[in-house]
């Protein structure tokens, strides 16, 4: 699971809820497996102990990545699996045994990868909270630009029906629209409007995302998330608004 800023819903699970699920855990005898590839984004003040961090009765395997912190083609990640394996004198971490079968699946990762990871990280001290620190404070400026954004072009009280989340950290945005949100209004927004999103259902097994839509600001400037939301605001004011006043969808 990934309790921080999760794709696609930008989910941050709260510190009792991750509390909760540890005790949870640790009573029924389960592991946690915890994708941290989003907690590094949080905004000041919301940053969160991870789930391992917390973990007192080694409930929690946590995996992370330097495809976001260093550069996405790196495809470099690490795990954190103190659990032991085995008798208690005799037996190896579950690290250890991990590190073995992957040699056998994938024979290894890149080395040169690996080397250009390995020298940023020791270009900052070995740590990767000063590696990720520069992206951090990038994706946290454009986070802050499309809700801002959304909120000049779109919070006014003229576009009923119409609203969004407002998350402290990850890339990703939520929209609620009045009508059913698909294919079809994504290429009416992509060809005649330009601006690109992910229709929500296709994450859900019932029919909870079916109005929603995702936006994402990870690789974009503050210029083109304003000129992105102005061109959303014209798609859902002349096509989803106009369509679901008429009567046409929804």
């Amino acid at each position: 699971m990934a309790p921080d800023f999760s794709n696609p819903g930008a989910a941050h699970m709260s510190l009792g809820g991750r509390r909760k699920l540890l005790d949870l855990a640790e009573r029924e005898g389960f592991l946690v497996i915890e994708d941290n590839a989003y907690g590094f984004t949080a905004a000041a003040g919301a940053e969160l102990p991870p789930l391992k961090a917390l973990d007192t009765a080694r409930s929690v395997i946590h995996i992370g990545t330097f495809a976001k912190v260093a550069f996405p083609g790196a495809r470099v990640g690490y795990v954190i699996a103190d659990q032991p394996i085995g008798s208690s004198s005799g037996g190896t971490l579950l690290a250890d045994e991990l590190a073995a079968v992957k040699s056998m699946v994938t024979v290894n990762t890149s080395p040169l990868c690996q080397a250009v990871i390995g020298g940023m990280l020791l270009e900052h001290g070995g740590s990767v909270i000063e590696l990720s620190r520069r992206k951090s404070e990038i994706y946290q400026r454009n986070l802050t630009c499309l809700v801002d954004a959304l909120d000049r072009h779109l919070g006014d009280g003229s576009h009923p029906g119409i609203r969004w989340n407002r998350p402290c950290g990850g890339f990703f945005v939520r929209i609620h629209l009045p009508v059913p949100v698909d294919t079809a209004l994504l290429e009416v927004s992509a060809a005649k409007y330009g601006v690109l999103w992910t229709p929500m259902r296709q994450f859900y097994l019932d029919q909870a995302g079916d109005h929603q839509l995702r936006l994402s600001c990870s690789y974009l400037d503050p210029e083109r998330i304003e000129e992105g939301v102005r061109r959303l605001t014209a798609f859902l004011s002349e096509e989803v608004e106009r369509r679901w006043d008429s009567g046409g969808i929804g």
